[in-house]
């Protein structure tokens, strides 16, 4: 960031800070504010002008605004595409425990090894994300008893358990996920004919 730039932010932009945060904190609540203010500043400084900028306020709250929704986009996908996954881990977790459907010797230890190697994928993760992952999906707490050891919201818990389970599955081989076991789907319920239906 050039001394201009700096110099420019801590005029027009630095002194509305305190009026985002609450705005944020109102509008989006459970938010990280502290996240996007800081990649608010980071844009700021990536630009190679401000001569474009009439209201810097209007600016500043515009980047913040558009920063939450992006962070809302994404995580709304990794919720998606980690809730598809984390049925594959469930099943990885009964077949090693010898829970699952049509356990054989083979699938408990096929799950076993699954379950082992992706404990050791969430022993790489950020060393939050691994605590909550590991709190929510291996002891099975609940989310909310989560958020109060840590002192986070809900959201908070709920968006780092997508992610870090989003981080396991892409460092899974296609090899590797078609190995792991999963639940055998059981079949819908037979309804009896209604009276006057042919079976």
């Amino acid at each position: 960031m050039s001394s201009s730039l700096i110099g420019w932010v801590s005029r027009h932009v630095l002194p509305h800070e305190r009026a985002l945060r609450t705005w944020l904190r109102t509008a989006f609540p459970g938010r990280d504010v502290d996240d996007v203010v800081q990649e608010s500043y980071c844009r700021l400084a990536s630009l190679s002008s401000v001569a474009h900028i009439d209201d810097p306020r209007r600016y500043f709250f515009r980047i913040a605004r558009n920063i939450v929704l992006e962070q809302v986009r994404r995580e709304r996908v990794v919720r998606i595409e980690a809730a598809s996954g984390l049925a594959v881990l469930e099943g990885a977790a009964l077949e090693q425990q010898g829970q699952g459907e049509e356990s054989s010797p083979e699938r408990i230890v096929a799950g076993r090894m699954a379950l082992e190697r992706v404990e050791a994928l969430i022993d790489a993760l950020p060393e939050r994300s691994r605590a909550i992952v590991r709190m929510r999906k291996i002891d099975g707490l609940p989310q909310r008893e989560i958020a109060a050891r840590l002192g986070l919201s809900e959201n908070v818990v709920e968006n780092e358990v997508a992610r870090g389970l989003r981080r396991v599955l892409d460092q899974l081989t296609e090899g590797e996920r078609a190995e792991m076991p999963t639940r055998a789907r059981r079949a819908p319920p037979v309804r009896a004919p209604r009276q006057g239906e042919r079976p």
